[in-house]
């Protein structure tokens, strides 16, 4: 008997890529799966053999990331991307329903009208008792506005937003009648989450409803080669993903530096962020390229200088490879932590990057073997985790 799956996405490339494989492994299977996204990543989807519900902007001056944040923030406008969304799902009920875990107000909404086994998709650490992402990053965030507090920005202060008004009145105005705590609990969601238990801070404590299937790297995420230069020399990769704040030529130039002369393969890739003129002369050992196969590339490196997404992390990781992070945000900063308790690689704080800084930290990484025999035992863990195929198996026996 044929399943349907529902998916909903948000529109950003580390929360898409850990589906697609997930996506192609079900419809291979015989399976129906149906994903809400954007126009941005429904060519990928829809190759993976989904039928994709396109939303978008709903509101003047609105993009279709912003009006998912309103989604993620709780706002009361949040009901509007949803509305195509729910309005094809309660014709054509799924017998499952995914949502991404950081949409997880967009995902209530959706689940209260169709009554069917609900599943959070967590393509980052997921929280307990013994562990809060949430509380972590604000640790980092309450540090930076700390900082920042020091600055006159010169305009008024903004007002605090009561996040449990806003989702009340959300619920009134959709005739949502269940009282806010069970609305707003996860106890009833099973959650398939992309990294490995082993990788999971405070692992162990997970209980069932955890499915840590680890990075999804199937046909679609391994496509594409890449070859390195039939020098012999290391390869070392650089990004910083494909996130606002990759257009950082200052950073990509000192990484130049660093390796110019060194016998060692540079391999730049600025995912749309950075113009390659603006990096002026390259060192003969340095290529740059707006996109590249990530795994085909880390395949061939002896490290990987990343913004310590976590998809960048699980890629590197998979193929054996450590991570030296320069995180950029909170969530990135307790990724690097748990490469460096795990003694999985090594950090470079964006504020210290060099020419010298970078070099030194890679150079001391890659020549670390105690770091690659516990990489090469992380990577072990993941290839027992099961990926796609295992993420398939526990969603097919929700339905």
């Amino acid at each position: 008997m044929t399943t349907h799956i529902a998916l909903c996405a948000i529109p950003g490339y580390g929360h898409v890529q850990p589906i697609l494989d997930v996506v192609g492994e079900l419809t291979a299977r015989g399976n129906r799966v149906t994903v809400a996204s954007t126009d941005q990543f429904g060519a990928p989807l829809e190759a993976a053999g989904a039928e994709v519900i396109r939303y978008g902007a709903t509101r003047e001056g609105a993009t279709d990331a912003n009006s998912i944040a309103d989604a993620l923030a709780g706002f009361s406008s949040c009901a509007d991307p949803i509305a195509p969304i729910r309005a094809k799902l309660l014709d054509d009920k799924p017998d499952v329903l995914g949502f991404d875990s950081t949409m997880w107000l967009a995902g209530r909404l959706l689940s209260a009208p169709l009554a069917r086994p609900t599943l959070q998709l967590s393509p980052c650490f997921v929280s307990n008792e013994h562990f809060s992402l949430p509380e972590r990053v604000g640790e980092y965030a309450a540090r930076e506005a700390a900082l920042e507090s020091t600055v006159d920005s010169g305009g008024p202060a903004e007002e605090p937003i009561d996040i449990v008004a806003e989702v009340k009145a959300l619920l009134k105005a959709e005739g949502i009648t269940t009282g806010l705590e069970e609305f707003v609990s996860d106890a009833r969601d099973r959650k398939l989450v992309f990294i490995p238990r082993e990788f999971q801070y405070a692992g162990d404590t997970f209980d069932d409803r955890h499915a840590f299937v680890g990075p999804c790297l199937g046909p679609r995420r391994l496509a594409g080669q890449w070859s390195p230069p039939d020098n012999g020399h290391p390869v070392l990769l650089v990004s910083l993903g494909t996130s606002t704040f990759n257009d950082q030529p200052g950073f990509f130039r000192s990484c130049a530096r660093a390796f110019a002369g060194l016998p060692w393969n540079l391999v730049l890739t600025l995912g749309g962020g950075t113009d390659p003129a603006t990096l002026g002369p390259l060192p003969p050992n340095v290529q740059a390229h707006q996109w590249l196969p990530h795994p085909a590339v880390l395949d061939h490196a002896r490290a990987f200088v990343t913004s310590a997404g976590m998809g960048s992390i699980m890629e590197s990781l998979s193929r054996d490879t450590p991570v030296v992070g320069v995180p950029h945000h909170g969530e990135q900063e307790v990724n690097t932590d748990r490469i460096l308790e795990l003694g999985l690689g090594g950090k470079i704080a964006r504020q210290d990057v060099t020419a010298e800084s970078v070099r030194d930290t890679v150079l001391a990484v890659a020549e670390d073997t105690a770091i690659a025999d516990r990489v090469h035992t992380m990577s072990e863990h993941f290839a027992r985790a099961g990926g796609h195929r295992q993420a398939a198996d526990e969603i097919l026996n929700m339905a």
